[in-house]
Order: structure tokens, then C-alpha cells, then sequence
């Protein structure tokens, strides 16, 4: 994940109590808090970051922090901290829902057409999107089980669209029907891990 919209974080303490705001610019994956004081910062190697991007929305972390004095004369800050995100542990979207891509061909079962080989190709919180040479009915309910992070859940998801390749295949954008507990966080950090390079 790269955060293109993002200037201020809170940090949070050991014991979580009122954050810190902490300026923050973003280049590429690079990541730099700013900071007024040396010690601004939690003596902690797992230190709860908040990040705010206006596009993204509220990205929950936990991030390893190196404190360094500030060799650019143009910032009022003295002090900065190169950040590095260990993980996600909550992503509160904001305009525009994360969507991975990807490519992996997984067994499904319809509801009303029974087995079918569905290839994914991308995902999100709300749900996925597959091509299949099944043919499917609006509404049919489809089932799977994948692995996100290290968990498999059992997923439905409900058709809500189609469309016609004509060469035999058929794309189905399908919206999830009651996720397990803990599955939308696992798809959250994997769909984190995708964009941000850390998994394939």
C-alpha cells in the first residue's frame, strides 16, 4: 500500500491513552514522521500508528519507528522517524473501497448449478469478482473457502452481475453474505500485503 493523500498520523502510547498528532509526508513507500522533540516518541519496537489518507481513509497500524535528527534546513521539525508498517490491524475506508488484484483459480459450488472452477480476480471487504465458463443466475449464491493470511474461511457471496466474454467465459462481480468474525480484518491485511508487495 502506498499512501498518496496523507500528512498527519496519531501515535499512541504504550498504554493507548490520547494520541500524539505527528505530521507525516509520504514518497512512494517511504514514510517519515516529523517530529519537535527527540523523545516525542514511545521507547517501543511495536508502536500503534493511526495513519489518515484522504483517499484511502483511516489505515489502523502497528509500525517500527527510527528516530534520526532532521538534515533538511527547509522543515521547522528537528527531528524525524523513518517509519516502516508491520501491520494492519484495521483499514475504516473512506471514499473508495480497497480492491486487490489478483489471479487464482479456486473450486466454488453454486447453489443452483452445483461445481464450478472460478478464476478470482480481484477483491475486496465487500466482495470479488471471478471469471468462470459456468454460466450463473442472477441472485445464485456461490460458496468457497480461501486463506488470506493464514486462516481459511468459508465464504458466500451473491451474484449481482455478469458479463458475456463470448468466447465461453463469464465475469461475476458478487457481493459477500455475512463474513466469518475475523475474515473482512484478514481480507483487510491481505489485500494491504498485496499492495504493498509482501505478498503475490
Amino acid at each position: 500500500m502506498i499512501l498518496n493523500n496523507c500528512t498527519v498520523c496519531s501515535v499512541y502510547g504504550p498504554d493507548n491513552a490520547v494520541p500524539k498528532r505527528i505530521r507525516v509526508k509520504c514518497v512512494g513507500d517511504r514514510i517519515t514522521l516529523y517530529l519537535k522533540r527527540e523523545k516525542e516518541l514511545p521507547d517501543s519496537e511495536r508502536i500503534r500508528v493511526d495513519f489518515f489518507d484522504g483517499q484511502i481513509g483511516c489505515i489502523k497500524t502497528y509500525c517500527e519507528l527510527i528516530v534520526r535528527r532532521n538534515n533538511d534546513s527547509s522543515a521547522a521539525e528537528p527531528w524525524i522517524a523513518d517509519c516502516e508498517i508491520l501491520d494492519v490491524a484495521e483499514i475504516v475506508q473512506g471514499r473508495r473501497n480497497l480492491r486487490a488484484k489478483m489471479e487464482r483459480e479456486i473450486p466454488m459450488n453454486s447453489f443452483k448449478q452445483g461445481e464450478l472452477s472460478g478464476d478470482i480476480q480481484n477483491i475486496s471487504t465487500d466482495g470479488i469478482y471471478f471469471i468462470t465458463r459456468t454460466r450463473l443466475r442472477e441472485d445464485d449464491t456461490i460458496e468457497f473457502v480461501y486463506s488470506f493470511v493464514e486462516k481459511e474461511y468459508p465464504l458466500k457471496a451473491v451474484v449481482l452481475r455478469e458479463e458475456d466474454f463470448r468466447d465461453g467465459r463469464y465475469g461475476y462481480g458478487c457481493r459477500f453474505l455475512e463474513l466469518p468474525k475475523g475474515a473482512e480484518r484478514d481480507i483487510q491485511q491481505y489485500i494491504f500485503k498485496r499492495q504493498h508487495g509482501q505478498i503475490w
